[in-house]
């Protein structure tokens, strides 16, 4: 999906698995049975143009973000979301932007209110 979104609309799967080149070696055929599976369940849009399928991301990048973060703290957080803050808070590897921060902490403070 990330791929989709940098690429924009109506990229071609030969875009796509050229893209995923510089991230990992794989063959096209992964990345093609991927793009049609992510276009069946709703995340891309697919155009046929004579033998090319071209995809379009269908949904936003922030909702997809939103929706996995959602299911990583039900079901592997147990809906607790003390873990993930104090993870964020000490990862040496993580370097949070004064924005970041100032973000945490306003949920913080949200969470102190009755």
């Amino acid at each position: 999906m990330n791929l989709c979104w940098r690429l924009g609309n109506k990229s071609t799967a030969r875009q796509i698995y050229e893209a995923s080149l510089e991230l990992k070696e794989r063959d096209y055929r992964t990345v093609k049975t991927m793009l049609d599976r992510m276009a069946a369940k709703g995340y891309l849009t697919v155009e046929k143009l004579g033998p090319l399928s071209l995809f379009t991301p269908a949904i936003e990048r922030r909702r997809v973000i939103g929706e996995a973060i959602r299911d990583f703290v039900d079901v592997v957080l147990d809906r607790a979301l003390a873990p993930l803050f104090v993870h964020l808070a000490t990862e040496d590897e993580l370097e949070l932007s004064d924005e970041e921060i100032a973000a945490l902490e306003d949920l913080i403070e949200k969470g102190k209110e009755p």
